[in-house]
């Protein structure tokens, strides 16, 4: 058994970035409503047209920022993870999305 799970650790070690970008981007797309609206709730005695840039900022290069620094802190943790906590950690973090979503009613 420890050969298959050492050769799927192996594939899904090559595929780091891609389930790092897939799990912020998950992450920020069920998340991503909450915090406009706290952004919203936060900016609201500023005018229009400066809530409106703050909110292009925000999501032009904040988002932005925020999903490339976090997806890069992601990758280095699963990286350091041997194989069966690796093969752990990245089921059940699809999984929490999964039910996270579902009780946020977005599936």
């Amino acid at each position: 058994m420890q050969p298959y799970i050492h050769q799927f650790a192996s594939f899904l070690r090559a595929h780091l970035n891609s389930i790092s970008v897939g799990l912020i981007a998950t992450l920020l797309m069920l998340y991503g409503a909450c915090i406009n609206n706290y952004f919203k709730r936060i900016t609201k005695s500023i005018p229009f047209i400066g809530r409106f840039a703050l909110f292009v900022v925000l999501c032009s290069v904040g988002y932005a920022f925020a999903s490339s620094q976090m997806v890069r802190l992601l990758r280095m943790v699963l990286r350091e993870l041997s194989d069966l906590p690796l093969i752990g950690v990245v089921a059940g973090c699809f999984v929490l999305l999964a039910f996270l979503a579902k009780s946020g009613k977005d599936i």
